[in-house]
């Protein structure tokens, strides 16, 4: 290892490469930012392409719609994300990174005029220019910070504006603010952007602010900043397009109904249809006979085959039959005894089932596929695929603890795909039954300002795994009288009236869906907490930036349901922290990023 020092605080680094064809080299800062423990140096680095962006790129790529970037504070972290999304250069015309304005002029599409605009600030108050002045409200601004922000209030409408003419797309995203640790504005401590998305109403030529809006932080760091405003500049433009084409449902182009693409052609086009109405028709004996439909291989209760972590293997029935993946067992009966239809897929309405297996079965393929439980890694499936999993799972959990009739105690005979239950007595009208689910609600509290959030963890939980809280709602029980009653049995912390529905989600492990809520405390301040040990080991009040960075770290893990996957990953050092939140894709953490993107 040889280090050659450089003025200042930085140095170069040559470290030595297993590979002695080529050499590492790192720049690596000796600054001691000793500010908080939020900044660790060992902290690990930011995830580019984050959910948001995700999604915008395909909300775009839908619409076949494009869009250019300029941006300031956020240092080429909005296009740096956006570009990170696989796909993305359909979408995407290019961007600028405008720091300084004042010698930022050829950068800006080397528009004079444009620079001369942003040079002479905002219109004086006789001026009929909007600067949407309304869209912040902290009090506790000092005249001098309000100022500053009516600036990048002009900056990104000019900016936006003339971008989208230039560079001829469907939309232009401009960022302007501050994002700490230390602040030209006196009276300014943390961190705020200002976001404006221009472009052309549908059937419109001219161009014109869509949305803007100014985003605030709770803190002054940097890094953390920087990707709460790119986040934030990524949603802005899903609303934004909403706004240019008021026929395109919110749902459309927002992370709640848009089930985004990964790399192996799977698109937002695929879908389940479950084809209820087709169940005891002849049609069905087509679909089992098909040789293309897929299959769901679910073994025991708990496990499932994946293809990769975020895929599924869903084999044909020809894979089936050609692999004679189960040995020693007759694959004709399986197929048409241990299969329940899950439904059609996608335009093509490819039918789909789920084989059950027995915990013990034999299988092989030719395939590169494993099993995996399905509990822990299921949120980690892109949309269409998690969905077929707990379908999937639903199913097994049903048919292997309902043998026989709760009414006359006759053995069931599985009926319409195995997606029915007949009773088999004798006497009467058979007895039909369908799966069930019981209603579980699950919720954030935070306190009445929203500053922190009360997490807690159960008995079965690992001891890093933090979560909201969660309980069965009781016979005659609404589900805001189930938060309460819950919220208060557990941790003994009293909810206020106002409890709003998140999302919902299904979780059948065995049989249950959660209802996701979020609700305030009554107490001002942080409410005392006193635990039901039978029920919560631990549960405590944590703040925005702390379960931020569980996020972040989660993020990193993967499946941190699995305690045997973050063991070894903190055995090789690669994670030092104390706590994590649910993965993605669980409706916990969908409640934890509702309110981490508020405010």
């Amino acid at each position: 290892r040889s280090r050659k020092q450089f003025a200042g605080a930085f140095s170069l680094e040559i470290l030595p490469s297993l590979d002695p064809r080529r050499r590492i080299f790192h720049l690596r800062t000796d600054v001691d930012r000793d500010l908080s423990a939020r900044y660790r140096h060992d902290r690990p680095p930011q995830t580019l392409a984050t959910q948001p962006f995700q999604h915008l790129v395909e909300a775009l790529k839908s619409a076949s719609q494009t869009c250019t970037i300029v941006e300031s504070s956020c240092g080429g972290l909005i296009s740096s994300s956006l570009m990170s999304v696989p796909g993305s250069s359909k979408v995407y015309f290019g961007s600028t990174v405008a720091y300084n304005t004042k010698k930022s002029g050829k950068l800006l599409c080397g528009d004079e005029k444009l620079h001369g605009r942003l040079l002479n600030g905002p219109p004086s108050a006789d001026d009929n220019e909007e600067t949407h002045a309304d869209t912040f409200e902290e009090g506790d601004l000092s005249e001098e910070a309000r100022k500053y922000i009516q600036t990048k209030l002009h900056w990104t409408r000019e900016t936006s504006l003339a971008y989208c003419e230039h560079m001829n797309t469907d939309f232009a995203i401009a960022e302007g603010g501050a994002t700490g640790p230390t602040f030209r504005p006196k009276g300014m401590d943390r961190g705020f952007a200002v976001l404006a998305v221009a472009g052309r109403k549908s059937g419109g030529r001219d161009v014109e602010i869509l949305a803007q809006k100014v985003c605030f932080s709770t803190h002054a760091d940097r890094e953390m900043n920087m990707r709460l405003f790119a986040d934030s500049a990524a949603e802005l433009c899903l609303e934004a397009m909403t706004v240019a084409d008021p026929t395109l449902s919110p749902h459309d182009a927002t992370k709640e109904g848009l089930q985004f693409a990964d790399d192996t052609g799977w698109d937002g086009s695929q879908f389940l249809d479950r084809s209820s109405h087709i169940r005891s028709t002849p049609i069905m004996q087509d679909l089992y006979e098909s040789l293309e439909a897929l299959n769901v291989i679910v073994r025991g209760t708990d496990e499932i085959l994946f293809a990769t972590p975020s895929e599924l293997a869903l084999l044909t029935t020809k894979d089936l039959y050609e692999d004679r993946t189960l040995s020693g067992t007759n694959i004709g009966d399986v197929l048409k005894n241990q299969r329940t239809f899950l439904g059609r897929l996608g335009p093509d309405k490819t039918p789909v089932f789920a084989v059950f297996l027995q915990k013990n079965d034999s299988f092989t393929t030719t395939k590169d596929c494993y099993f995996a439980n399905t509990r822990s890694r299921a949120p980690m499936l892109i949309p269409i695929h998690n969905e077929l999993a707990l379908t999937a799972a639903a199913f097994v959990n049903w048919q292997n603890t309902h043998r026989f009739c709760c009414i006359c105690g006759a053995p069931l005979e599985f009926i319409h795909g195995r997606t029915c239950a007949k009773c088999s007595c004798s006497s009467g009208e058979p007895h039909l039954h369908w799966p069930r689910m019981d209603p579980s609600i699950i919720v954030l509290v935070t306190n009445p300002t929203s500053t922190h959030a009360l997490l807690a963890r159960s008995p079965r939980h690992a001891p890093y795994l933090y979560t909201a809280l969660a309980g069965f709602v009781e016979a005659g029980e609404t589900f805001e009288k189930a938060v309460q009653r819950e919220v208060h049995e557990e941790v003994g912390v009293s909810i206020g009236p106002n409890i709003d529905y998140v999302a919902s989600q299904p979780w059948p492990f065995p049989r249950s869906c959660m209802i996701g809520m979020r609700a305030k405390s009554l107490d001002h301040g942080l409410a005392p907490i006193h635990i039901d040990p039978k029920e919560i080991v631990d549960a405590r009040w944590f703040e925005k930036e702390t379960v931020y960075q569980a996020a972040r770290d989660t993020d990193k893990m993967g499946a941190v349901l699995d305690r045997k996957l973050v063991e070894e990953r903190q055995a090789k050092g690669d994670w030092k922290g104390e706590v994590l939140v649910p993965s993605k894709g669980v409706l916990a953490r969908t409640l934890v990023d509702d309110w981490l993107e508020s405010n």
